[in-house]
């Protein structure tokens, strides 16, 4: 695999995101505009055979990859070109994300490979998952045989979320048995439209710079475990928790830093009107 160091600069395609060799002459590309990036901006792919004898994975290039962690699945497609239109990236072995998912969504922290299996195997499941506290939503091919559960497991994974604070249902708004497969759903399994629903009867607003975070909590949750879970999904590794802090903003000029151990009751039960909804301000030491 590739070795990558703490305070090592890369140069990327501006095209498709992907980091360049050092042994790369730049005359041999066909591009003027790249980016600049550190190691913390990028992350690694492996692409894998599967166990179809057709398909061989002998480049040793498609096998170890390096590409910003803003790139997406497409920029894969895009990057390795013998990738054929009847062959697909299949990760987790049993779904194929839409090309337009961030890698970012895929990793689990930032040293971890993001790992593809190469495939010609046929999806004929095509759902997508939206979440109102989520900016845009997630797309994949599946089996038909995938269950809701399965469902809702995968786009809390990739999103980061506390699964059991969640429920999925139909586009509509119907409640749907977990244990249901997609072709149980009576819906065209070709365009699946679910929403992911929080549960929660409490959400934290969190503002940090121009970003707005939305974490669904109970009244036990404690602010250090809704920190980690931030961090967790911003792929910061949590051996860094104790260079951020929050601050309740029950007076904007003049935010609270709450302590750690701090938890979510305590903070409603302080406040005269209780607060479903609790503003927080996330801010680095």
């Amino acid at each position: 695999m590739i070795e990558i160091s703490n305070t090592q600069i890369y140069l990327a395609s501006y095209e498709t995101k992907i980091i360049l060799s050092e042994s790369v002459t730049l005359s041999t590309i066909n591009e003027t505009n790249f980016f600049l990036v550190n190691e913390q901006q990028t992350c690694l792919v492996s692409i894998q055979e599967s166990n179809d004898p057709l398909i061989i994975v002998d480049d040793d290039t498609m096998k170890n990859q390096h590409y910003l962690t803003d790139a997406t699945v497409n920029a894969i497609y895009k990057q390795n070109k013998n990738i054929h239109h009847d062959q697909c990236l299949v990760y987790n072995h049993d779904y194929v994300p839409a090309r337009e998912t961030p890698l970012s969504a895929l990793l689990s922290t930032r040293s971890s490979p993001i790992e593809f299996t190469l495939s010609r195997q046929k999806f004929e499941a095509n759902a997508t998952v939206t979440c109102d506290e989520q900016k845009i939503g997630i797309g994949f091919r599946c089996e038909p045989s995938m269950t809701l559960g399965c469902v809702q497991e995968l786009a809390c994974q990739l999103w980061k979320l506390n699964k059991r604070l969640y429920r999925l249902t139909l586009a509509g708004g119907s409640n749907i048995d977990e244990e249901y497969s997609l072709e149980d759903t009576d819906e065209a399994i070709n365009d699946l439209r679910l929403n992911l629903i929080s549960i929660a009867d409490v959400k934290c607003k969190i503002t940090y710079g121009d970003e707005v975070i939305i974490v669904s909590t109970t009244d036990e949750t404690i602010l250090s475990s809704i920190l980690q879970e931030i961090l967790q999904q911003r792929l910061i590794p949590f051996n860094e928790l104790d260079m951020y802090a929050l601050y309740l903003m029950d007076d904007h000029e003049n935010p609270t830093n709450v302590d750690p151990e701090t938890s979510i009751h305590d903070i409603r039960s302080a406040s005269p009107n209780g607060l479903d909804i609790i503003p927080f301000q996330l801010q680095k030491k």
